[in-house]
C-alpha cells in the first residue's frame, strides 16, 4: 500500500478501514485508539438517519461517512474491525473505541465476540452538560479491550473517569480533544510503540501519539480529512485544541 502521507511519526492511509487493516502485518501495533461513527442519531431504528436531532448546524453532506448505519450494520462493522484489532495487536495490547450510551453495550459485545478481553468501560466527562431530554448529556463512553491478558499500565494515576472539555472545531464535526487521547495513550501504550486509529477523522490520535513519543498508523476513508491530517502533521503543531 502507498501511504497518503508519511513522516517519522505518522503513516496515513486513505481507504476503507477494514480493507486497509487486512493488509497490515500481524502483531504490528501496540495500541488501538479509534472513534467509529456512533450511528445513533435517532432513538428508534427508523429514525437513525435523522442526525439533526443531535447536530443541527451540520448538513448531511458534511457529516461523518457511515453514521447512518442500522444497529445490525453497526455491530457487523465493529465486530469485523475488532477481529482486525485482535490480529494486529501485540499480545496484551489495548484497544479503545468511543461510543455513546445507546451503542456502548453493542460495541462491547462486538469486542468480546472478536476475542478481545473486556475491561471496565471508561467515561469521558466533558465537564459541562449539553443537550438532553431530562438529565442533560455530559459524558461519552470509551469501550476498552485487550488482546488476551493486558500488559501492565505505564502509569497508575488515572481513574476510569477522564475529565476534559470537548472542542468546537468546524474542520471536523466530531473531533476528540487531544487531552483525552493523551491520557489513554500514556496509560497503556509502550514508549515508542505504534498506535492505530483506523477511523482517524482529523488526526488527533496522531497528535497525542506524537506528543508522547509514540508513532501512529492512521486510516481515513474521507479524503478531505486525509488532507486535513496531512496538513496538521506537516505543520508540526502540537495540541492544536489546547486540551490538557
Amino acid at each position: 500500500m502507498t501511504p497518503y502521507f508519511a513522516d517519522e511519526w505518522v503513516t496515513l492511509y486513505h481507504g476503507d478501514a477494514l480493507a486497509v487493516m487486512a493488509n497490515l502485518p500481524e502483531r504490528s501495533v501496540d495500541t488501538v485508539l479509534t472513534d467509529p461513527p456512533y450511528s445513533s442519531g435517532g432513538r428508534r431504528e427508523n429514525s437513525r438517519t435523522v442526525r439533526h436531532s443531535m447536530t443541527r448546524r451540520v448538513a448531511d453532506d458534511d457529516w461523518i461517512r457511515g453514521d447512518a448505519m442500522s444497529t445490525q450494520g453497526y455491530v457487523w462493522f465493529n465486530r469485523l474491525a475488532a477481529l482486525e484489532y485482535r490480529r494486529l495487536l501485540v499480545p496484551g495490547g489495548h484497544a479503545f473505541s468511543f461510543a455513546d450510551w445507546r451503542m456502548a453495550p453493542l460495541l462491547s459485545a462486538a469486542f468480546e465476540t472478536a476475542d478481545l478481553r473486556i475491561h471496565p468501560t471508561i467515561v469521558w466527562d466533558k465537564t459541562y452538560f449539553g443537550m438532553g431530554a431530562i438529565f442533560r448529556n455530559q459524558h461519552e463512553f470509551i469501550v476498552h479491550g485487550s488482546a488476551g491478558n493486558p500488559r501492565p499500565p505505564q502509569r497508575r494515576d488515572v481513574g476510569n473517569v477522564i475529565a476534559c472539555k470537548p472542542i468546537d472545531d468546524d474542520r471536523h464535526p466530531s473531533r476528540k480533544p487531544v487531552g483525552v487521547l493523551d491520557v489513554l495513550i500514556t496509560t497503556v501504550a509502550s514508549p515508542g510503540g505504534a498506535v492505530l486509529d483506523c477511523m482517524a477523522g482529523s488526526g488527533s490520535t496522531a497528535e497525542a501519539a506524537r506528543m508522547s513519543g509514540r508513532t501512529a498508523v492512521l486510516i481515513e476513508a474521507d479524503e478531505r480529512y486525509c488532507e486535513l491530517i496531512a496538513r496538521r502533521m506537516s505543520q508540526g503543531v502540537l495540541a492544536m485544541d489546547g486540551a490538557s
